[in-house]
């Protein structure tokens, strides 16, 4: 029997449980590729510089930057 005379699905579940997760990671990177494009289209057309995003999240690689402390909120009236 050929991949192409069984369902997609069907030939992934004939496959050890190793590669059926292999192909499950594949399937997610593919799809968070897919989800970065689109993220990716939106701000070009809100327009924000292409691949913006992608070149400033994560940036900050210095081990040192923290956070500084936030203090305390103020205790405010409860809304009626």
């Amino acid at each position: 029997m050929t991949i192409s005379d069984m369902t997609l699905a069907g030939t992934i579940q004939e496959l050890p449980d190793e590669l059926q997760r292999e192909v499950e990671h594949f399937v997610e990177f593919l799809l968070a590729r897919q989800r970065r494009a689109e993220l990716e289209r939106t701000a070009v057309a809100h327009s924000w510089p292409a691949g913006f995003f992608a070149k400033t999240a994560g940036s900050i690689d210095d081990p040192t930057f923290v956070r500084g402390d936030q203090g305390v909120a103020e205790e405010r009236l409860p809304l009626e």
